[in-house]
């Protein structure tokens, strides 16, 4: 269920760059369930590690060294393939230009309110990345621009995970993390008793 904040936020409504939708990575980790899983494998890799390395500071080092690793690559890698993502293709008056770079449209407004933009580039006519003519840079505003590269057959691919797949990523992630945690409960398991025979 979505909070006021959230509906305020997908809705454009807050017009302030602070304010980004929940499942943006910079959010995604501080909301719904994927905490707990943070949490449990946080604190079952500390575990591991002390029982390993059986010294209490290498341990904590090497515990916050992994963890913030694993971190990294989940929000960097995997994360966006834990739900299928959406691919669109869209001409200019479909996606709205919101910044235009010295090759490229960087960003576009294209209707998708509390999307996670995974990946976007301009492409041509036959459907191949190219960068735009140096004129389009100079347009007097982003209608003129749009309806520009609308006429020369530029389109704009965007890649994206939509707003309603917020609590399937949260539950595979946390699934994920928990099956980390339950795999580290057994791998301490085996090593404790391997230790004492």
């Amino acid at each position: 269920m979505e909070r006021p904040i959230d509906q305020a936020v997908n809705s454009g409504g807050t017009g302030a760059d602070p304010f980004y939708p929940r499942i943006d990575p910079l959010v995604f980790g501080a909301r719904g369930v994927v905490p707990i899983g943070y949490a449990a494998f946080a604190f079952l890799l500390g575990v591991t590690l002390g029982v390993l390395i059986r010294r209490t500071v290498p341990a904590m080092a090497a515990t916050l060294a992994t963890y913030a690793a694993v971190q990294i690559a989940m929000s960097l890698w995997v994360r966006s393939h834990l739900a299928a993502s959406v691919q669109a293709t869209l001409s200019f008056t479909e996606a709205k230009p919101v910044q235009i770079g010295v090759d490229s449209v960087r960003e576009v407004d294209f209707g998708q309110p509390g999307a996670w933009i995974l990946s976007e580039q301009t492409v041509n006519a036959s459907g191949h990345p190219a960068p735009l003519p140096s004129s389009f840079t100079d347009c007097p505003s982003m209608a003129d621009c749009a309806a520009a590269l609308t006429k020369a057959c530029y389109r704009q691919q965007v890649v994206y995970q939509p707003a309603g797949n917020f609590w399937p990523l949260q539950w595979a992630e946390t699934g994920f993390y928990l099956g980390l945690a339950v795999a580290l409960v057994g791998f301490c398991a085996w090593w404790i008793r391997r230790r004492l025979t």
